[in-house]
């Protein structure tokens, strides 16, 4: 089986998620408030949920390359579907206090919860019939078959912390434009499952004068295959705005924002654990069976896998314990992309 390419479902919703977004942000936040107290200012509250679109690097070109490998692996005998999309969306929530400087402009703290996740199937079937001529008195007919079936389930989480200064300007009675920019620190964390079984089958037949020889070669083997990753990376982001004043101290917000953020050296676990039998000898009269486990730490690399279509290199991220051979480097999934919020902001303080 091949681990290139390995997807789990998008995580449930996680309360130490939360209780760590909470832990980061309260210090932060009560130096915030204490500051804004001190010395009159206002104080707002926005929160907010969004839909986004994500590049998301290396990650989207290995599931992209592992379906144009499968599209371009021309053999007789083989055939192959591959139902497995790429990781371009985003659902994102998450909560930012602001303190304003002046009339104009105010500096924003933000933590949230970024969320992405892809799953479906690969399977793979390959037969062939080969004829050998042992002596004139003696042939057999080699009948093989091989049959992958993978279940991939992807799911990502980020929690970024953002610091963000903005600019806003009264366009109408109850509306006001605001431009942002600013950067942040970004948590991520990857994890994989998957489900997979592997068939493999030789029959051998010989003709003899007393009936048909037949040896057996078969072996099944289903398993459960996980990794669990993480990276921590750095990115700038910028932001436009609209506000609907709601209320004294209520504003409908709605925003477009661009980010641009790199991510890493995800490194962490991956385990296995399979099970096996062996049918073999002649008509199959004897039986084997056993299992599998193995843990192992390492990282993601990009690397290329040189098959199908002539030898035409297909990039793709690969988890290795150490480098694969060159060139290689380190995957980056990134989150660069845009995103689309709504929110509510509370304000405290001086009223409009």
């Amino acid at each position: 089986m091949n681990r290139a390419c390995r997807f789990e479902k998008p995580p449930a919703f996680d309360y130490k998620i939360v209780r760590r977004i909470f832990q980061l942000f309260s210090l932060p936040l009560a130096v915030l408030l204490f500051a804004g107290v001190a010395r009159g200012a206002v104080l707002s509250f926005r929160v907010y949920s969004g839909v986004g679109y994500v590049d998301g690097g290396d990650l989207s070109r290995t599931i992209s390359s592992w379906r144009s490998y499968y599209e371009g692996r021309q053999e007789s005998g083989f055939s192959s579907s591959y139902d497995l999309g790429e990781m371009h969306g985003s659902l994102e929530l998450g909560l930012e206090a602001g303190l304003s400087l002046s009339r104009h402009w105010s500096l924003g703290l933000g933590v949230g919860y970024i969320s992405q996740g892809t799953k479906g199937g690969i399977e793979t079937r390959k037969v062939s019939r080969e004829l050998i001529t042992v002596s004139p008195t003696e042939q057999w007919t080699v009948d093989t078959e091989r049959a992958t079936s993978q279940s991939p389930v992807y799911g990502k989480s980020t929690v970024p912390l953002t610091l963000t200064l903005e600019y806003a300007w009264a366009i109408a009675d109850a509306w006001t434009l605001t431009l942002g920019a600013g950067g942040g620190v970004y948590l991520g964390r990857l994890k994989l499952e998957e489900s997979y079984q592997v068939e493999s089958e030789t029959i051998s037949e010989r003709p003899t004068d007393g009936g048909i020889v037949q040896y057996v070669d078969r072996l099944m083997t289903t398993g459960e295959y996980s990794e669990e990753t993480k990276s921590t990376g750095f990115g700038l982001h910028g932001r436009m705005g609209l506000d609907l004043r709601l209320g004294p101290s209520t504003r409908l917000s709605i925003s477009v924002l661009g980010r641009w953020v790199n991510m890493d050296n995800w490194k962490g676990t991956r385990r296995e654990a399979s099970e096996w039998q062996w049918v073999y000898g002649l008509w199959g009269d004897q039986q084997a069976r056993g299992t599998d486990e193995r843990t192992e730490s390492g990282q993601y690399w990009t690397s290329d896998l040189a098959e199908g279509n002539g030898g035409r290199a297909y990039p793709v991220a690969v988890f290795r314990s150490a480098s694969p051979a060159p060139p290689s480097k380190p995957a980056d999934f990134n989150l660069s992309g845009l995103s689309v919020r709504i929110g509510l902001d509370f304000r405290f303080g001086q009223r409009d």
